[in-house]
């Protein structure tokens, strides 16, 4: 039900801002896409994704040595597929099961694997897009409304590592639900589950050569990923300076991942015409870009699902 509901709130905001902009204006900026520059899309796309493998495998590191990058690759496929389907990619998660089942590892440091990496994420993205805004943008003295929500969404960000990290805090939370809604049989497994995760955080704060390399890894993907973006931008003509789109698309990515829609429909949509405006970016090519970055997600959801129906079932 609650899928379903984050569905329909997703699509009513993106059919009232694609009402509200214009959707003749729409269909004209994407039917004169530069089709040269929508297939140089795929260049920065294929390393961006192999990259992605790249760093589940250090990640993993610690807990299993030696994995194949070509079989991270396809977990992180399949967990993309999971994640599109899912409120701010929550359904990543099933990632834990394949790397349980295909590399020997517990639960426990499967799910530790995940959640380091999108924490590593949603750091790296918050981090770059307050340096944005503040060095960039808002001197520029352009709208500064997009400062109180971010402050304000990376408190919430911030309690909630917080609550994660502190283990009997956390137990003392979820218990009630626990004892609610844990099915009997699955309560004992659950518990090592949950015992194993912070065994497994508590390997990473040991190795600090390791945290860097995964910084770097961290880095060099997003890097990548801005670049796939800016390629896309540029095949529908938005010509902005490349550090100045660089300086926005982090918000952007951010509003994504709130869990108040499915794939980021609606919510992308919103942030790119705000954040792209403040570039001067007409409404129309914003949701143009949005729905151009959509599709392209839905072709690695796609490519994760193939892989998916070629997989052994983790459960």
């Amino acid at each position: 039900m609650k899928k379903i509901l984050l569905s329909l709130l997703g699509l009513v905001l993106f059919l009232f801002i694609v009402l509200s902009i214009g959707l003749d204006e729409i269909v004209k900026s994407l039917m004169a896409i530069n089709p040269v520059m929508f297939l140089a899309v795929f260049v920065p796309l294929t390393v961006s994704v192999f990259l992605k493998g790249a760093k589940q495998k250090l990640i993993l590191s610690p807990f299993k040595e030696g994995t194949s990058l070509f079989e991270n690759t396809k977990i992180w496929l399949v967990g993309f597929f999971f994640g599109t389907a899912s409120p701010a990619k929550s359904g990543d998660t099933v990632r834990a099961l394949y790397l349980r089942n295909n590399f020997g590892i517990s639960l426990g440091e499967g799910l530790a694997v995940v959640f380091v990496e999108r924490i590593l994420d949603i750091a790296f993205l918050f981090a770059f897009a307050f340096m944005g805004l503040f060095l960039l943008v808002l001197p520029a003295q352009a709208d500064q409304g997009i400062v109180f929500p971010l402050v304000a969404f990376f408190v919430l960000f911030a309690a909630a590592l917080l609550l994660l990290l502190k283990k009997n805090l956390l137990r003392i939370v979820v218990r009630p639900f626990f004892n609610m809604f844990a099915p009997e049989k699955f309560k004992q497994s659950l518990k090592e589950g949950f015992n194993d995760f912070y065994k497994a955080i508590s390997v990473y704060k040991s190795k600090k050569r390791h945290a860097f390399g995964v910084g770097l890894l961290t880095v060099l993907s997003w890097f990548v990923v801005f670049v796939q973006l800016y390629v896309i931008a540029l095949a529908l003509s938005i010509n902005v300076p490349f550090l100045l789109f660089v300086s926005v698309v982090p918000v952007i990515l951010l509003v994504e991942a709130l869990p108040i829609s499915i794939s980021g429909l609606g919510t992308r949509e919103a942030a790119s015409v705000v954040m792209l405006g403040l570039l001067g970016v007409a409404g129309a090519l914003a949701i143009s870009f949005s729905i151009t970055v959509l599709v392209f997600n839905l072709l690695i959801a796609t490519a994760g699902f193939l892989i998916f129906n070629s997989m052994k079932k983790p459960i």
